[in-house]
């Protein structure tokens, strides 16, 4: 008999589960895109796995059997958002030669990413998971997770060369560290984040490190 177990990546699915593992994860999406939805609009403290079901338009019992709590949904759709948007990021970018002008395209590029409902997100599930242990426990993974793949995003976005600077390395933690504070004054303060004065303060720390440095 074939076992019952979640469907690994190299599985093959015969023609009558390839429609069915289709629907479910077309379930999936729904309900990780409808919990998104909830949290970026309501804030974590109002998110209900009831108002995700509403939303969603599904039932409590197939919400269920894809996500057996709130916390691992709440992480999950987060998660799901994030890879979405790296994803949906340009696959191919006519990148300046001049490195400094590259320098001011991916910043530009990266510091936008900073301002996606991903973001408000997670700053909402890091401010719960101070004192929800629980929620800790499954965030903490993904956004590491997440860290990594910004990471690559991010090297690809400056380029070889320039990301084989010696100076990258302490580089990298410092911009990003910065732009995240940064961004976080936003979820409150309503201004145009494409006139930000760090914007000219990291373009040249870039140039400083990468390039002069």
């Amino acid at each position: 008999m074939r076992p019952s177990s979640a469907l690994t990546p190299n599985s093959v699915l015969t023609p009558m589960e390839a429609p069915r593992q289709r629907r479910s994860d077309e379930t999936r999406t729904l309900i990780l895109d409808a919990a998104l939805r909830v949290l970026v609009e309501r804030g974590y403290a109002h998110t209900s796995t009831v108002a995700i079901q509403s939303e969603a338009g599904v039932s409590r019992g197939r919400m269920l059997h894809h996500f057996p709590s709130k916390d691992a949904l709440l992480t999950a759709s987060v998660g799901h958002l994030a890879r979405t948007r790296i994803a949906e990021l340009p696959a191919q970018i006519d990148w300046p030669e001049d490195p400094v002008e590259r320098i001011s395209a991916a910043t530009d590029l990266g510091w936008s990413t900073f301002h996606q409902p991903y973001f408000v997100a997670s700053m909402e599930l890091w401010v719960a998971a101070r004192t929800n242990e629980s929620l800790r426990t499954v965030l903490l993974p993904a956004e590491r997770e997440i860290g990594r793949t910004v990471a690559a995003v991010v090297a690809d976005f400056l380029g070889p060369t320039l990301t084989s600077a010696p100076r990258y390395p302490e580089l990298y933690p410092i911009l990003f560290s910065s732009m995240r504070g940064a961004a976080t004054t936003y979820l409150i303060d309503r201004r145009d984040p494409t006139t930000d004065p760090h914007l000219v303060l990291w373009k040249r720390m870039q140039q400083d490190y990468l390039i002069t440095g």
